[in-house]
């Protein structure tokens, strides 16, 4: 069964159980309505004829009674007229079901009755007109008989009348019953009925829910990272196609995050390379700086070692010839030979010392003989870094250090140096002497915080938004890439911190790098 259907059958259902509920209603309600209806038309209609009854009865009764008192054989006449009445009302009362059964006995008693009062009454009404006053003893037999038919007749009618009223009555009680029935019935048919609609109300929301519940179960993992979750609902209906249509952009999904993966590890080897060629353009500044660092003590030492050999062979010389040892050193060629060998090797001592920290400082920015990740004091790279470039700063630029009590950071001891390094450089090209470099570190909680401060030109706010991004710069006679900046934002991410600059152009520009103490190692 298709969506739509199943969207469309619970009010169609419900609709065609109503209908058949209203239906059956209504055709209770009308037959319940057309009983009552013929029951009061019965029981009224049967008041009615048994009042005719009655009073055609008295009727007759009466004018035969006047016709005998008066003499007057015209009320014999009415009274005829009235039995007329009577026998017509008899024939009416036959279209009512329930006196229809005992007209026959009320009939055939009123017939014997009228008989035999028609004709005692005309001869009560001969006598009486012959001034007869004495009737004979059949007269009498017959009056006393009439009476008896009539007190019969009327008892009859009596008995018919509440006859009448017990079966209606028994009608009504019936019908009373039979409308309790039909309430009983139409009660059960409607809970039948809600409770139909109720199973196939849950049947359909059911098979509605349950796979959109599938799939907001599988769209709350997917958002949560679980790519690997399957739809595994099918149909032929608007939900299988929703579903087919969710798994294809399940499956472009994954294929955008496997896309989007690959670039990025390209993008991390590429800035990788840049920060490694960053790195090596860095080390290539330093080792240009150094070896012009390298000439002086590498000429006092060659200077040195000229003066040494010289005074050695001029010593040599005095001890090979004859004399004693009182009389060499009263020699003054001696004496300077052995003062200047003395100079020498002082010079040598002192160039000496020049060049180990000279090569100290290049292997402690390289961390060449250290771990690749590891405790790293932020105090001593920014103490190293000036040390390798006090002799590259301007005469008239100064630099002002302000270290605090920090505690060692995780993280690339070589990758910070070169970020310190970095920044200074920028500064120092930013710088139009005379000026200064202000270099600020303490601790904020878990995080080092670095502040380097110039009096440079400072930047202009469209400048300052695209510092951090690749741009050109004049290289002799061609343009590159300066990604000085680049590297340096890529370095403090790999620490996860923060690297932000606040700039004014003509008034210097701030760059503050927040680095937690226990950054997470990226593998």
């Amino acid at each position: 069964m298709k969506f739509n259907h199943k969207i469309m059958l619970s009010p169609l259902v419900t609709a065609l159980a109503f209908t058949l509920l209203f239906v059956l209603t209504y055709r209770a309600t009308n037959r319940s309505s057309e009983t009552i209806t013929r029951i009061q038309d019965e029981f009224f209609h049967s008041l009615e004829l048994s009042h005719d009854l009655e009073t055609n009865l008295l009727t007759i009764r009466h004018l035969l009674t006047e016709a005998v008192t008066n003499g007057n054989e015209d009320l014999i006449v009415e009274a005829e007229e009235a039995a007329a009445g009577f026998r017509a009302t008899v024939v009416a009362c036959r279209d009512v079901p329930s006196l229809s059964g005992m007209l026959a006995p009320l009939n055939a008693d009123f017939e014997q009755y009228w008989s035999l009062a028609l004709v005692t009454t005309r001869e009560m009404v001969e006598q009486d007109q012959e001034l007869s006053l004495e009737f004979s003893a059949e007269l009498y037999q017959n009056i006393g008989l009439m009476n008896q038919r009539y007190h019969a007749l009327r008892d009859n009618m009596a008995v018919v009348v509440a006859d009448n009223n017990t079966q209606l009555e028994t009608a009504i009680e019936t019908m009373r019953d039979r409308i309790a029935r039909i309430r009983r019935v139409m009660n059960i048919t409607s809970l039948v009925f809600v409770g139909i609609l109720f199973v196939l109300s849950v049947i359909v929301i059911g098979s509605i829910v349950r796979p959109v519940h599938r799939m907001s179960k599988v769209a709350l993992g997917i958002a949560d990272g679980d790519l690997g979750l399957e739809l595994d609902h099918r149909s032929n209906d608007a939900l299988g196609e929703l579903a087919d249509s969710f798994r294809k952009m399940q499956a472009a999904l994954i294929s955008e995050f496997e896309r989007r993966e690959k670039a990025e590890v390209e993008l991390i080897a590429a800035q990788g390379q840049v920060i490694q060629s960053e790195k090596m353009a860095a080390l290539g500044k330093l080792v240009a700086g150094l070896a012009h660092e390298l000439n002086t003590p590498l000429g006092t030492m060659a200077s040195s070692v000229d003066v040494v050999d010289r005074s050695r062979r001029i010593i040599l010389e005095k001890c090979a010839g004859a004399g004693t040892l009182a009389d060499i050193r009263q020699d003054n060629r001696f004496g300077r030979a052995t003062h200047a060998m003395e100079d020498g090797v002082a010079n040598l001592q002192t160039a000496s010392a020049r060049i180990g920290e000279l090569v100290a400082g290049l292997k402690s920015f390289s961390q060449l003989d250290k771990a690749e990740f590891q405790q790293t004091d932020v105090n001593d790279s920014l103490r190293t870094i000036l040390q390798l470039v006090e002799r590259r700063l301007p005469a008239d630029v100064t630099v002002d250090l302000q270290l605090g009590d920090l505690d060692p950071v995780l993280g690339y001891p070589a990758q910070l140096n070169q970020l310190f390094l970095n920044l200074i450089q920028h500064a120092i090209r930013d710088i139009d002497p005379p000026g200064r470099i202000t270099l600020t570190t303490t601790q904020e909680g878990q995080e080092v915080v670095t502040t380097l401060t110039d009096t440079g030109r400072g930047y202009a706010p469209d400048s300052l938004k695209a510092l951090f991004n690749p741009n050109f710069r004049a290289a002799s006679s061609r343009m590159a890439v300066d990604w000085e900046m680049v590297a340096c934002n890529r370095i403090v991410g790999l620490h996860q911190g923060t690297l932000t600059a606040e700039s004014r152009l003509g008034e210097g520009t701030t760059y503050r790098i927040t680095i937690p103490v226990w950054s997470r190692r990226e593998t």
